[in-house]
């Protein structure tokens, strides 16, 4: 389920030229490419169409797997999967230009089927955006999204319903033209059930920061660097049969990605 737990991506931005590239705009699209690779020796990358059905009507649709460079215990390597659908409209020239509303769907494949440890999630998070005009440089961006789905554990084949929320406050610091600063705290809530008449169920809490400085890497303005850190904190108090379990796990993740805008 970590792996399925993840952040919004930054939303970067449209331009009618290059030098109009901002990834710091978090509401603004763009069609794009990208690779990261991070600490934990994961590989991912990722691919963006964009365009607008009309002046002020924008909409981006994304496409991201990624894959362990290394194998589990299973022998098998983590893969994850994700679709996302967000739409943009422009409403206002005050304090709150724009809002908008996402479709976002989550899948960690389940790489054995004889593995106890070995779990499939496929989750659903629906949800909204809008941006906050702080100054020139500054803005926020507050989401909310609703989040179900469900999970498939272990070799018994245990069936499990998974709801709940996430809120989201994605800070952006314009600092030059070709650089940004962001930080970009998260919080999940999440209950899981069994299903079938099996015993067990837990709530599940997740804290995420992120930050990370990003910069353009040349003249046309078309190609992005972007370094970070996340922090990630779980929390788990979990029943099975007449057990409690109480899980903590912490989380410190370096990343590095690179962008083209088309």
């Amino acid at each position: 389920m970590k792996n399925s737990i993840i952040a919004l991506t930054v939303l970067v931005s449209i331009a009618a030229n290059a030098n109009e590239i901002d990834p710091s705009d978090l509401t603004q699209v763009n069609s794009f490419a990208s690779g990261m690779y991070n600490s934990d020796k994961e590989i991912t990358v990722m691919g963006g169409v964009a365009g607008a059905y009309s002046e002020g009507n924008s909409f981006i649709g994304l496409i991201e797997h990624k894959t362990a460079t290394t194998t589990g215990d299973d022998g098998k390597k983590a893969q994850d999967t994700r679709l996302r659908y967000f739409q943009v409209f422009d409403v206002s020239e005050g304090s709150i230009p724009q809002v908008g509303f996402s479709v976002d769907y989550m899948k960690s494949w389940k790489m054995s089927k004889t593995e106890d440890a070995s779990i499939g999630t496929d989750l659903i998070a629906l949800g909204g955006i809008a941006k906050i005009h702080i100054t020139d440089a500054i803005s926020i961006y507050p989401n909310l999204a609703y989040v179900l789905g469900k999970a498939d554990a272990g070799e018994a084949n245990v069936q499990f319903d998974i709801k709940g929320y996430q809120t989201n406050i994605y800070g952006s610091w314009a600092i030059t033209e070709n650089g940004y600063v962001i930080v970009q705290p998260q919080y999940m809530n999440l209950d899981v059930e069994s299903t079938g008449g099996k015993s067990g169920n837990a709530k599940v809490n997740v804290f995420k920061i992120k930050t990370g400085l990003g910069y353009s890497i040349s003249d046309n303005g078309k190609y992005w660097i972007e370094f970070s850190h996340t922090y990630t904190r779980t929390d788990a108090d979990a029943l099975h049969i007449e057990n409690n379990f109480n899980m903590v796990n912490k989380d410190n993740k370096f990343e590095i990605s690179f962008s083209y805008y088309f």
